[in-house]
């Protein structure tokens, strides 16, 4: 709801808390933008979450926001977790982290007895007071234990982080080296480990190549003994923790601007790749006026250069970062003949399915022993892209769900194995532009539990570590089921840096679309592959309705889409506004 800026104020516990800051590119987003998210206000008018918004609209000189009211259990606690995603200097963070000690000691408790005590999903979990701080504000804990050392023992380097003269990690090894070095103790000699060392080695006899290489693989060491250091392996974390914090449609346009700017192709590939979007004149000509939407459309699978163009299409056409497949796959062109020119309508790409995926092992039930034989019989449609404008006015992502099965006998034919049925996600939790396709069955969603991949600078650099550093281990991780996943996981333990802090958890829909009524029957080895029953599939004239009143009701409501969609890239400070504007 609407409330004028003059009626709402701003919490006091806000400016104590968090110290002013810059607010010019918020501005100016606002005023390109217009306000995207809500302020959050109590019942008394109080501001809990958008005091930064508030401010800019004020100073824009606007006299309306939008509002809505929350009932927070605890005032500060709220504005705090509200502030979760905020970009914070390392004084807002050990200001909130003083003030959530002391609202959360009660609920924290104290001594044996605690975690009983404890009301709360965390009941009868053992928790301290700063592990549950540091949820909270969304850190790691070892970080927030830094700060507070170096807050307590040498406070004027909390300035210097501030100001990006010295980073955490620097920071408190100052701090840890000239306050909280642990002293020998008393009767500990120093020839104790070298002792216990040597019989260590006496007993196993391990080889120099083995204790090298479980150095190598052993954090601290991890580092010295492979070109690396510490800074680089706190600029991995910080990364990952502002990665961490984006919901799925922030971190999915960052990684597309991310791949935008290193991609690679040549002015001609993408003059060519341009040339061949149809525009909406030409869409509404063949379409609407012709009623001839299914003559002349043609699945085209690109080979040699054409592939080039492809993967340019692919890039520059879909708003989801591409991630090209090992193993088994195939790619193909959707094409529509206007007055002799092929004009492209989408593009589709097959791989194997994964390897394990909950939802969709339930949903055939299947054993481990019939996963490991049957797998591929199924394909994974991890590409399936219309051009814009066709995809929005009339429905293209559907019709080239649906072309896409015309696929499957050019996949039986490469690779000599039966499909009896096709599986995709969504790209954003359940809804998708497979919903209400009577052929496409939703069976559930991804656990989300994958862990964040950096972004390709960072990540190159980690990547080109673990390979010139462990390459017998890199080429292992490179034949896995998902390659990127393990290599990833690897280097973070190898990193000592906790993987379960940066999973994030974007449940995607899964759907499958079967091709045979009796496909699970085959897929548990209850029938052979003669029993099989095919589907028949009739879309043509069910699409044809749903995309011409897609249409009409667009061009009614005066909200056809005119343009061809295709990223050249994204400017860094349109990206910065826009993520600023939404507390990013």
């Amino acid at each position: 709801m609407k409330m004028k800026l003059s009626e709402i104020s701003a919490h006091p516990e806000n400016e104590r808390i968090y110290t002013p800051n810059d607010l010019s590119d918020l501005e100016k987003s606002i005023s390109s933008n217009g306000q995207l998210e809500p302020i959050a206000i109590t019942k008394d008018n109080r501001i809990i979450s958008g005091h930064r918004r508030y401010m800019s609209m004020r100073n824009l000189g606007l006299e309306e926001c939008e509002v809505r009211i929350v009932k927070p259990k605890n005032e500060v606690i709220s504005i705090i977790e509200h502030n979760r995603y905020r970009i914070k200097t390392a004084s807002d963070i050990l200001n909130e982290a003083r003030y959530l000690e002391k609202e959360l000691k009660d609920y924290v408790g104290m001594g044996r007895n605690a975690s009983i005590e404890r009301l709360g999903k965390k009941q009868g979990e053992r928790i301290t007071l700063v592990m549950e701080v540091a949820s909270r504000l969304g850190v790691g804990t070892t970080k927030l234990k830094q700060l507070m050392s170096i807050s307590n023992y040498a406070p004027e380097l909390i300035t210097d982080i501030d100001s990006g003269k010295i980073s955490v990690s620097s920071a408190y090894q100052r701090v840890r080296e000239q306050h909280i070095k642990p002293k020998q103790a008393p009767g500990k000699s120093t020839n104790d480990f070298e002792t216990a060392f040597r019989k260590f080695l006496k007993e196993r006899k391990p080889t120099i190549e083995q204790i090298n290489d479980t150095l190598k693989k052993t954090y601290p060491y991890s580092l010295e003994l492979t070109g690396s250091d510490e800074d680089k392996r706190s600029r991995l974390i910080e990364h990952l923790e502002k990665l961490r914090k984006m919901d799925s449609r922030e971190l999915m346009i960052v990684q597309k601007q991310d791949e935008l700017d290193y991609s690679e192709f040549d002015k001609k590939i993408i003059s060519q790749s341009k040339s061949l979007l149809p525009t909406q004149k030409e869409l509404q000509e063949y379409f609407i006026e012709r009623k001839g939407y299914m003559m002349n459309v043609e699945t085209h699978i690109p080979e040699g250069k054409e592939t080039r163009i492809w993967s340019c299409l692919r890039v520059h056409i879909s708003s989801f970062e591409y991630n090209s497949p090992l193993g088994r796959s195939m790619s193909a062109m959707v094409y529509l003949r206007v007055k002799n020119k092929k004009k492209l309508l989408g593009i589709i790409q097959f791989a194997s399915d994964s390897h394990t995926l909950t939802s969709r092992d339930e949903h055939i039930g299947w054993t481990t022993e019939q996963r490991a034989s049957k797998r591929e019989h199924i394909v994974n449609m991890n590409v399936c892209v219309p051009t814009q404008p066709f995809g929005h006015n009339y429905l293209g992502g559907k019709f080239i769900a649906m072309t896409s099965i015309s696929l499957i006998k050019e996949w039986e034919k490469r690779y000599k194995t039966k499909i009896v049925g096709i599986t995709t996600t969504s790209l954003h939790g359940s809804f998708s532009q497979y919903s209400n396709m009577k052929w496409w069955k939703d069976i559930g969603k991804t656990a989300g539990a994958m862990v964040i991949k950096p972004l390709r600078e960072e990540w190159g650099y980690w990547v080109e570590w673990l390979k010139t550093s462990q390459p017998d281990l890199y080429m292992d991780l490179r034949k896995r089921t998902s390659p990127t996943q393990a290599i990833l996981s690897n280097i973070l333990r190898i990193l000592n840096i906790p993987s379960k802090d940066y999973t994030h958890s974007h449940k995607r829909g899964v759907l499958i679309c079967p091709l045979y009524h009796n496909y699970r029957e085959f897929l548990t080895n209850k029938i052979k592959q003669k029993d099989l029953e095919p589907i028949d599939f009739i879309w043509k004239e069910w699409f044809y309705k749903k995309s011409i009143d897609r249409f009409t009701k667009l061009k009614k409501d005066s909200k056809l889409l005119e343009e061809n969609l295709f990223y050249d890239g994204i400017d860094n400070q349109v990206m910065n506004d826009w993520l600023s504007s939404r507390g990013v």
